[in-house]
């Protein structure tokens, strides 16, 4: 069997590009909402107000997120690239998980190189609530699940599912966590 590694975009796979804060004002001025919308998409996605406030919010972190991009500096997550490349050569399966939207984490992707490689992305199109991402890959791939992410809702969430979990501070040591990962994989399942 093969284990799956689970990887986040934002924080994880490369660094926060987007302004959260001011993009959680936008949206609650939008909503009219006093909800401290953390995290974003799971929050916005569970709130009760009208659909079309919903949609003008899932617009505007659209937007957010695909200017976002312009900012990524594709050698400054090179090292992140090498060890998703490492980690498929070790055998392990990756999967990345993100509440980006699908065309702006295939964006990303493309950017790094890494999209043609990965068995799957999934995004707040199939769900914006990481608990039901990692519910949806343990059905998919089995229970052999090592998850890489940066936020506490990220560490919640797999144990949540009982899925291994690995924290990191700051996408800058991703490549750390992914040997980890392997280790964990190759010792464990």
């Amino acid at each position: 069997m093969t284990c799956t590694l689970v990887v986040d975009i934002d924080g994880t796979l490369i660094p926060v590009l987007v302004n959260f804060e001011e993009l959680r004002n936008r949206v609650r001025r939008v909503l009219n909402v006093e909800d401290p919308l953390r995290p974003l998409g799971e929050s916005l996605y569970k709130l009760r107000v009208e659909e079309s406030l919903k949609r003008e919010a899932w617009r505007i972190i659209e937007e957010a997120e695909l200017e976002s991009i312009s900012r990524l500096d594709v050698s400054d997550v090179g090292e992140n690239a090498k060890a998703i490349r490492r980690a498929i050569s070790a055998g392990l399966r990756v999967v990345i998980v993100t509440t980006r939207s699908y065309s702006t984490a295939k964006l990303v992707l493309e950017r790094l190189g890494v999209l043609n490689i990965i068995e799957e992305v999934v995004t707040r199109d199939y769900t914006p609530i990481r608990v039901d991402q990692l519910k949806y890959i343990k059905e998919k791939y089995g229970d052999q699940v090592v998850f890489i992410g940066d936020t506490p809702y990220d560490e919640y969430a797999a144990r949540e599912v009982n899925v291994n979990f690995i924290r990191v501070s700051n996408y800058r040591k991703l490549p750390q966590a992914v040997k980890k990962a392997t280790r964990i994989c190759l010792e464990r399942f």
